[in-house]
């Protein structure tokens, strides 16, 4: 079973008046705060028993773009084979 959905804005996305004042909770955005891109991310979550994270790891590590791939743009990006198997409904 997948499932896929938004989590919610990012708090660069939020005016700063409107962020929560709890000094507690300021430190936790803190945390996750790189420059550059904020607290924006994706996130995967596996939830499940017998998971082999370093299996799962090196699987998405290998869908990954190298550098060369990423530079080659959109266009050409959409020309590399897709990484992930066809998914059926049955």
């Amino acid at each position: 079973m997948a499932r896929y959905g938004a989590a919610g804005l990012f708090w660069k996305a939020v005016p700063k008046q409107q962020r929560p004042e709890d000094p507690h909770y300021l430190k936790s955005i803190e945390k996750q705060w790189v420059e550059l891109y904020r607290d924006m991310r994706q996130e995967l979550v596996f939830i499940g028993q017998g998971l082999d994270k370093n299996d799962i790891t090196q699987r998405l590590n290998h869908c990954l773009l190298s550098e060369e791939e990423v530079l080659l743009g959109g266009k050409e990006c959409k020309k590399l084979p897709d990484q992930f198997p066809v998914w059926e409904l049955h």
